[in-house]
């Protein structure tokens, strides 16, 4: 898989994510848990996931954002 792939991937994920619900900020949790090997509240994982759609919307600069279920604007 091409380094563009993984971007459209990560793209299409946070995409999907953009509802901040619960069970997406716990599985978010678990994430960086593993991925930094200590314990991470779930208010932080809260403001880390608010920071990767407000990363997401600031690279899209208004264009609309394609995924293979649908489109995000």
């Amino acid at each position: 898989m091409s380094g563009l792939d993984k971007f459209h991937n990560v793209i299409k994920i946070l995409t999907e994510s953009f509802r901040v619900d619960d069970e997406a900020i716990e599985e978010l949790r678990i994430i960086l848990e593993k991925q930094h090997k200590r314990t991470i509240t779930t208010e932080q994982a809260e403001e880390v996931g608010r920071d990767l759609i407000t990363v997401v919307e600031t690279l899209a600069n208004g264009r609309m954002i394609t995924t293979k279920s649908g489109v995000k604007q």
